[in-house]
C-alpha cells in the first residue's frame, strides 16, 4: 500500500507540473476567477480554458491526498522505515500545503497576469514548490526501496542543472522568453548583448547555464562511461533540443509543452540517481 500510494504521488504530481506549464502556455491562469471552486460551484465550466484551469485544481487536489496517503502510512503504519525517507515525504507535504496556499494567493492577487515583479516571482516560487515536492518523493522512493544505491550524478554536475532550471522556470514567468528574440545560438543579433536591460541579462545568464551543464554532463560522461551516464547524456540532449527549438519556432505550443515535460522528468532523474552516501537501514519490505 505504501509503494502504491508514494508511486501515484510522484505520477500525479508530475501531471501536475505539465498540467500546470499547460495552463500558463495558454494563458488560463485566471479562467475561473475564484478559488478553489470555478464560478462558485462544482458544476464544470463550458470553456475550454475554464475546464483546463478546473481540471488543473482537481489533479492538485488528487495528488495532494495521495502524498498525504504517504505521509500518514509512512509515519504511522512503517515506524521502522528510515528516517531520511519520513523526513523527505514530511518536506513533500509541508510544500503541498504551501503550494495550495500560493495558488489561492496567485487567483486572489491576479498574479498569471503577470503585471509587475511581485506577480513573477509568486508564480516562479509556485514552480519551485512543485520541484521540492517533486524531489521529496523522489527521495523518498530511493530511500525506502533502494538504501544500497550510490547513485552516479555527481553533485557539481546536479548543481548546474538545478541553477538551469531554477533560471529557466523564471526566465518563463517574467516574460524573458523572448529577450532574445527567436534567435539562437545569438541574442539579439549579438554573441553577448546588451545587458542593461535585466530580461536579456536573464535570459542570457540562463543560456550560458545551459552550455555549462551541457558540458558538465559530457565531462560525465567522459570520466565514466557506462549506459546510465550515456543515456543521462541522451536525456540532457532531448531537453537541449526541445529548449532550442522552442525559441526558433516562436514558442509553437507542442514544443512548450514538450520542454516542460522533458525537463521535469529530467530533474526527476537527475534526483533519483544523484550520489548521495547510503541511506539508514531499511525495515520496510522492498518492493522489488
Amino acid at each position: 500500500m505504501l509503494r502504491l500510494f508514494l508511486v501515484l504521488a510522484l505520477v500525479f504530481t508530475y501531471i501536475v507540473m505539465i498540467w500546470g506549464g499547460a495552463v500558463r502556455s495558454t494563458d488560463s491562469g485566471l479562467a475561473c476567477p475564484d478559488w478553489p471552486l470555478c464560478y462558485g460551484n462544482f458544476q464544470p465550466p463550458k470553456d475550454t480554458s475554464a475546464k483546463l484551469e478546473m481540471g488543473h485544481r482537481t489533479v492538485s487536489g488528487l495528488a495532494g491526498l495521495f502524498v498525504l496517503g504517504t505521509f500518514l502510512l509512512l509515519w504511522l503504519k512503517h515506524k521502522g522505515a528510515p528516517k531520511s525517507a519520513k523526513i523527505a515525504v514530511a518536506v513533500s507535504l509541508f510544500f503541498t500545503f504551501s503550494a495550495a496556499l500560493t495558488g489561492m494567493k496567485m487567483i486572489k492577487s491576479e498574479a498569471p497576469h503577470l503585471s509587475n515583479l511581485q506577480h513573477m516571482l509568486l508564480e516562479s516560487f509556485h514552480i519551485y514548490e512543485s520541484m521540492l515536492i517533486m524531489g521529496g518523493l523522489v527521495f523518498a522512493l530511493r530511500f525506502l526501496y533502494r538504501r544500497d544505491y550510490p547513485g552516479f550524478v555527481p553533485w557539481w554536475a546536479y548543481a548546474f542543472a538545478i541553477a538551469t532550471m531554477l533560471t529557466g522556470v523564471l526566465v518563463r514567468y517574467t516574460g524573458s522568453g523572448e529577450a532574445c528574440g527567436h534567435e539562437w545560438p545569438l541574442c539579439n543579433g549579438k554573441l553577448i548583448p546588451d545587458l542593461t536591460n535585466w530580461q536579456v541579462a536573464l535570459q542570457f545568464i540562463h543560456r550560458n547555464l545551459a552550455y555549462t551543464t551541457w558540458l558538465a554532463f559530457l565531462l560525465m560522461l567522459i570520466s565514466s562511461p557506462n549506459r546510465w551516464t550515456l543515456l543521462t547524456f541522451f536525456l540532457i540532449n532531448i531537453q537541449f533540443v526541445f529548449a532550442v527549438s522552442m525559441v526558433l519556432t516562436g514558442f509553437f505550443l507542442p514544443l512548450v509543452f514538450l520542454d516542460t515535460a522533458s525537463g521535469f522528468f529530467l530533474f526527476a532523474w537527475l534526483t533519483y540517481h544523484l550520489q548521495l552516501q547510503k541511506a539508514d537501514q531499511l525495515k520496510v519490505k522492498p518492493a522489488w
